[in-house]
């Protein structure tokens, strides 16, 4: 009798549990680890990553998005010869839907939602999976063959990602993120231009023109240039959702019309509410240096900004000249708020406070009629948080404590 093929998945959040059922529906004998204790799952040996001891027998190992390159039991795995790929790899490999990428430091979650959007408006069958909404296994195995896949696709997906599915993809933009992973841009930048090896013979890569100009040296497969006259990220948005639709055969006036019904995710620059003549928006997906600028630079008045959060390794420098006569005052929580304040303090007015509430109540009496107060962290939210939506969604219910809209 031969026995199963055994893998490893390596950290069981959504990805890992995901990849893992995928794995099980291949015929695999899955184990998982987790850092953490994991209650049982069907068909799992789950056991805390300091209680495995062996990768004897296995022949594929599975890390979550999350876990590091570096990782032991990636870099004993492909000592040994062990092939190591991510969910996406995983899943990809067997998806049978057409599929377009996108990719991007900020914008791509708008963008994939705005392509799924046109395309189901336009008549044609559409989901957005990957680092939004379903997991890629989980797609790949429950989902509908007569979809079109709009992936969206972050650097640690791309790490290890090889196989080529897409029709087509887009690279939005480039800017300092993740360098507590990377150490240097072009390392980060590396990792996003990976996606030039994932689409089609015949297929299109459409990257923005400043990438092209920053990094055009990196790419080593042809591709289009877009954006040279657009300087609103939201104009820059549209165009690359635009190439993609366009690319599946939908027409102009089909995208037009339906742009004018698609609506941003949320916690994206959202507009809360009014109180005391002070506007609150809360970008709280803003986790890096570069969506900080552009939520600040949507805005008109001044601004009170709230950031903070998990540190990703970039200097807060940029925010100097970028908020210059638009942030008069910095109100700063979590675990970065000292290297905000050390950096910043001689240029703003500075206050750190200890959670989002003080935080809001801070901001409130700081602010100004026609002020507005943005959450945009610029940081993870790890630290206090779930995820960015819970930070977003409590940003929200203490801003709708402190009083009526006026």
């Amino acid at each position: 009798m031969i026995s199963a093929k055994k893998a490893l998945v390596i950290g069981l959040g959504i990805s890992g549990r995901s990849a893992s059922r995928f794995l099980l529906s291949l015929g695999y004998k899955v184990t998982g680890v987790d850092q953490k204790k994991i209650d049982p799952i069907l068909g799992l040996e789950v056991l805390e990553e300091s209680k495995f001891t062996s990768l004897e027998g296995f022949s594929l190992v599975v890390p979550s998005p999350g876990v590091p390159s570096k990782h032991p039991l990636i870099e004993e795995a492909l000592s040994k010869g062990i092939e190591v790929i991510g969910e996406a790899e995983l899943a990809l490999r067997h998806m049978k839907q057409k599929a377009v990428a996108i990719t991007g430091t900020n914008g791509k979650t708008t963008v994939t939602s705005m392509v799924e959007h046109v395309l189901c408006s336009s008549g044609k069958k559409a989901k957005a999976v990957g680092n939004i909404g379903s997991a890629l296994t989980e797609y790949v195995l429950l989902g509908d063959l007569n979809e079109i896949a709009v992936v969206e696709l972050s650097s640690y997906q791309l790490e290890t990602l090889s196989c080529a599915p897409f029709q087509a993809a887009v690279i939005l933009n480039i800017t300092p993120d993740h360098l507590d992973r990377y150490g240097t841009m072009q390392e980060y930048a590396l990792a996003k231009i990976k996606i030039e090896k994932c689409v089609k013979p015949g297929g299109a890569l459409y990257v923005y023109k400043q990438v092209a100009k920053e990094y055009g040296q990196l790419f080593t497969l042809p591709y289009v240039s877009f954006g040279a006259e657009l300087t609103g990220h939201d104009l820059i948005n549209e165009r690359a959702a635009w190439l993609l639709c366009k690319h599946l055969g939908v027409s102009e006036e089909a995208f037009q019309e339906a742009l004018k019904s698609f609506k941003k995710p949320s916690h994206r620059i959202e507009f809360v509410k009014v109180v005391g003549g002070v506007h609150y928006y809360d970008d709280s997906k803003g986790t890096n240096i570069d969506a900080v600028i552009k939520a600040v630079e949507s805005l008109q008045g001044n601004v009170v900004l709230i950031a903070g959060g998990v540190d990703k390794g970039s200097s807060y420098m940029p925010w100097k000249e970028a908020f210059q006569d638009k942030v008069r005052d910095m109100v700063l929580i979590g675990q970065a708020a000292p290297k905000i304040k050390e950096e910043l303090a001689l240029f703003f007015n500075v206050k750190i406070v200890d959670s989002l509430e003080s935080a809001v109540d801070a901001a409130s009496k700081i602010a100004r009629p026609g002020d507005a107060v943005l959450l945009s962290p610029g940081c993870s939210s790890f630290d206090m948080f779930r995820d960015y939506v819970h930070r977003g969604k409590e940003f929200q219910r203490f801003v709708g404590l402190l009083g009526e809209e006026s």
